[in-house]
């Protein structure tokens, strides 16, 4: 009989991910070399897995890659450490798992989330998703798959004096870190500076949040233009990215809000009648 590592092992290499050699992990995989979507900690002394955890995750790691979702199967974890760890999970995809849980279960779980999140680049019936998923992210850099969607939509502007030059809004190169959220998706830093004040107030990240790009227009036809460029992206961006969409999709609410003060300085909504036009490029 497999040992359960074994037997993860053999379904993840049946479905297309590969074992990669990934810093600080027992175990990782992935369909790209540098980019691991399952990684494993496993470890008696939970003092130990904590810190490799932490590696990966502390301020001095910012520029360190992820894993998509990592796993903890560990014995002795110091209830600080545990809570250390929750914390995380707010930010990072972190599953510690108790004496109780199966790995290989919880490993298809975290994998059929994967897959309904990117279903984008799945053909439509496919019988193995999940490789087919792979079959797609190998060939992103190669085959720069973009999705475009534009929205005619409200938009509701909390203080934009924020952006002001000299008194007033004029085009500047001049940004404020945002958050944009979506039903309980959220992605930090997205940069829209002011580029354009005919016929109402345009902003832009273009090259300031690659791979995701984000447009909003303030005027008497408002409208927010969503962009996800593959080829520039990893994984963790690729799910972030589609979480939101699909976050919006559901509720037709996007905000971006100023993390320090917690305001909204933009907030996008949509009509129940408004689907988006999807400019999709492949």
């Amino acid at each position: 009989m497999p040992s359960p590592i074994e037997e993860v092992e053999a379904f993840l290499l049946e479905n297309g991910l590969d074992r990669i050699d990934f810093h600080g992990t027992d175990y990782a995989w992935g369909f790209r070399e540098d980019e691991p979507i399952i990684a494993l900690i496993q470890s008696s002394d939970g003092g130990a897995a904590f810190q490799a955890a932490m590696s990966l995750y502390w301020a001095a790691a910012e520029y360190i890659a992820k894993p998509w979702c990592l796993f903890l199967e560990v014995e002795g974890l110091a209830p600080h450490h545990r809570q250390m760890l929750d914390n995380l999970t707010k930010q990072y995809n972190i599953q510690v798992l108790s004496g109780d849980t199966e790995l290989f279960v919880s490993i298809k779980t975290q994998l059929n989330k994967l897959v309904t999140i990117l279903g984008e680049y799945i053909p439509v019936g496919s019988t193995e998703p999940l490789k087919a998923l792979g079959d797609s992210v190998k060939t992103w850099r190669e085959e720069k798959p973009v999705n475009e969607y534009r929205y005619d939509l409200e938009i509701e502007t909390g203080n934009l004096g924020i952006y002001e030059e000299n008194g007033a809004l004029i085009p500047s190169r001049k940004t404020i870190p945002l958050t944009a959220a979506s039903s309980d998706i959220s992605i930090e830093g997205i940069l829209p500076r002011l580029v354009n004040i005919e016929a109402g107030l345009s902003f832009d990240t273009e090259h300031r949040n690659l791979p995701m790009v984000f447009k909003l227009h303030i005027g008497e036809t408002s409208q927010l233009v969503t962009r996800f460029e593959a080829d520039k992206s990893n994984i963790i961006e690729a799910t972030s990215f589609w979480g939101l969409h699909q976050g919006f999709t559901l509720t037709n609410k996007l905000a971006f809000i100023e993390p320090n003060t917690g305001d909204i300085l933009f907030n996008c909504l949509r009509g129940l009648d408004d689907r988006g036009t999807d400019k999709n490029s492949r």
